[in-house]
């Protein structure tokens, strides 16, 4: 029975910087995520024809652990959401290495069947685990405060009569943000509020 491992947000935190420490030490942004992948460890990024539309995926990562499947689609039209499904398939290459080994799918119906022979809250797990990756690895934290430094000093003037930015005000601006890491508007939202960012910026000037 497929059991996935526990690991907390903060510990994969911790292995996305270290991965990038070995990767991509420059911690230069964007995250060269596609070259990390093929140029770095040697797997084959594969354009997956119809996969989200026949078959409800983003992607998902060989059972050899030498392949990412992505959609065409998303490959060859959103950038953003490209780069995301590899960071998320890289997730669980990182992670989850150990948990392929007693898997045995050969073919995109056969990882169907065997998603569904495995209890809800194991996928989830797997699943959740992958994002958790993702937003990491795209939107490292020093990086993320630093972007959100520059912003919140660009729109100072907007700024300077409140005391904290609301939550809507921080969605906003994350759009500007994402494009700094070429990623989602949601995935930075979500890394502002686990990182806590709203309550180290300083709104005022001291």
């Amino acid at each position: 029975m497929f059991e996935c491992p526990y690991i907390s947000y903060s510990e994969i935190g911790k292995r996305a910087d270290s991965f990038l420490r070995q990767h991509h030490p420059s911690f230069e942004i964007p995250i060269p995520v596609e070259d990390i992948i093929e140029l770095n460890l040697g797997l084959n990024i594969f354009p997956f024809p119809r996969l989200y539309k026949d078959h409800g995926l983003n992607g998902f990562l060989s059972r050899d652990l030498s392949t990412i499947h992505v959609d065409e689609i998303q490959y060859n039209q959103f950038n953003e959401k490209y780069r995301y499904t590899l960071a998320h398939e890289l997730g669980h290459y990182v992670l989850h290495k150990t948990c392929y080994d007693d898997l045995t799918f050969q073919s995109i119906d056969d990882y169907k069947r065997w998603r569904i022979s495995v209890p809800a809250e194991e996928i989830s797990w797997f699943e959740t685990q992958g994002e958790w990756f993702a937003g990491q690895l795209l939107v490292p934290t020093k990086q993320l405060i630093d972007v959100c430094h520059t912003v919140v000093a660009k729109h100072r003037h907007v700024f300077k009569k409140m005391t904290s930015i609301p939550d809507d005000i921080w969605s906003y601006i994350s759009i500007e943000i994402a494009g700094y890491f070429d990623v989602n508007p949601p995935v930075v939202e979500i890394r502002i509020k686990k990182e806590n960012i709203p309550n180290i910026i300083p709104i005022i000037d001291q």
